[in-house]
């Protein structure tokens, strides 16, 4: 272990050097990541996008993608299918499949395996994998790599190559796009970047090649824990201000005045990156004899943020007069973020149970999700519209454009409460 520590990327050149770009690349994973990057990829190369999920294969090939709800013309150059035998046209494998945690918060690498797995069944000399899928510093050449050489028989960089290039994908973001974001690549030998070049080049605006796959790979865990550990920041701070009794939208807003003051606001951090991606990095890092502690904090505080939720709604029932057991609590938002459909390791489950320990007859609404796959995620099912329905509390949670759009006072009972998380509602009764 102390060698994954202090290992360095030293690249060697392999007995095929191919400087010339390869013909068809196949993308392993059709989800929030692997399906835009293949459609992108197939402008310009034939495309095998691959999926061991049957129903996705089948609905793209119909021109249409159940993550987004959006209808697309697929391209003659892209090949959808869950036939592992059709990978082995390809030359060029790009891995984006989920890397989630599980219960005990440590890697999930089960898709990742598989998937390592597939490809070492079809691999030839030659070839390229690329890895996209987040995971920790050190496991794209020692997990990754390991299977490919096990499976195929093989020998990495000199049988075939690996590269890595994390996925930066923000879903509901038109600004921030495939082709707009900087990619950062990283490969195992001085061609295979050359490779990736390539490939990638075709398909975004600008490229940042890193010294080692090791520094990609925690380049990529960084930046999203620094936006986690500036997300608890100011969660710390609504606690903080709720017992000093001051408002955090005020305090908040009176700092962001100052001219270098980064404004973060306080809410709930799910999604599939923030979220899980300090996880990756403290399970590396304990691995290392290192017990990361900001870091830790960090996750800490945010994982409270459900916690904290019930008890001030509950508090603030009590002081409106509310009778706990007969209010009814409208939860607006089940997806991860504002104007998103991906609902993946959303809080607002955790803060719906919370909320019905306490007594509250508590609903769920989301007009941007799948309400059958957000029953199959969580094991509830959410409002399909709110209609004449009427409520004592008002959660607004995610700030979807519907909702801002919306007088959420036509669906509250004369005594309510609007409670505003993402401070957007001029006619809120009450705020962080």
């Amino acid at each position: 272990m102390a060698g994954w520590c202090r290992l360095k990327c030293e690249s060697r050149a392999g007995t095929q050097d191919h400087m010339v770009l390869d013909s068809i690349i196949a993308v392993v994973g059709l989800g929030y990541v692997g399906a835009p990057l293949a459609l992108a990829l197939a402008k310009h190369f034939e495309v095998i996008g691959f999926d061991i999920d049957s129903g996705r294969i089948q609905a793209l090939r119909s021109g249409f993608d159940t993550h987004t709800q959006e209808y697309f013309t697929p391209p003659k150059s892209l090949h959808y299918s869950n036939a592992r035998q059709d990978l082995s046209r390809a030359s060029v494998f790009i891995i984006a499949v989920p890397t989630p945690i599980f219960a005990d918060k440590t890697p999930d690498l089960t898709h990742l395996q598989q998937a390592s797995q597939i490809i070492g069944s079809v691999l030839k000399r030659g070839d390229l994998i690329v890895y996209e899928s987040t995971t920790y510093p050190f496991c794209t050449r020692y997990y990754c790599a390991e299977i490919l050489q096990k499976v195929s028989g093989l020998t990495l960089d000199r049988d075939f190559f690996i590269g890595y290039s994390p996925e930066r994908i923000n879903p509901g973001d038109t600004r921030h796009t495939l082709r707009t974001i900087t990619k950062i690549i990283a490969a195992s030998t001085p061609s295979a970047i050359d490779r990736l070049r390539a490939v990638y080049g075709k398909v975004v605006d600008s490229l940042h090649i890193a010294p080692s796959i090791e520094i990609a790979e925690m380049a990529k865990l960084i930046e999203n824990a620094q936006r986690d550990l500036n997300i608890a920041f100011v969660n710390e701070v609504a606690m903080m201000c709720d017992r000093l009794g001051l408002s955090a939208s005020a305090v908040l807003e009176a700092a962001k005045s100052k001219w270098n003051f980064l404004p973060f606001s306080p809410g709930l951090v799910g999604g599939h990156c923030i979220s899980v991606d300090p996880y990756y990095l403290c399970y590396m890092l304990e691995r290392c004899a290192y017990k990361p502690k900001v870091l830790s904090m960090g996750r800490l505080v945010n994982e409270q943020m459900p916690a904290f939720l019930a008890r001030k709604i509950h508090a603030l029932a009590l002081d409106s007069g509310l009778a706990v057991r007969a209010s009814r609590v409208l939860l607006l938002g089940l997806s991860f973020k504002e104007n998103c459909r991906d609902m993946r390791n959303s809080k607002t489950p955790i803060l719906r149970k919370k909320l019905k320990k306490r007594g509250f007859k508590v609903k769920v609404y989301d007009p941007l999700i799948d309400t059958k796959e957000a029953k199959r995620m969580f094991g509830f099912n959410p409002l399909k519209s709110l209609e004449d329905k009427k409520f004592d509390i008002i959660v607004l949670l995610n700030a979807h454009q519907e909702f801002v759009n919306l007088d959420l006072r036509q669906y509250a009972n004369p005594v309510h409460i609007v409670f505003d998380m993402k401070n957007v509602l001029p006619y809120a009764t009450h705020r962080l």
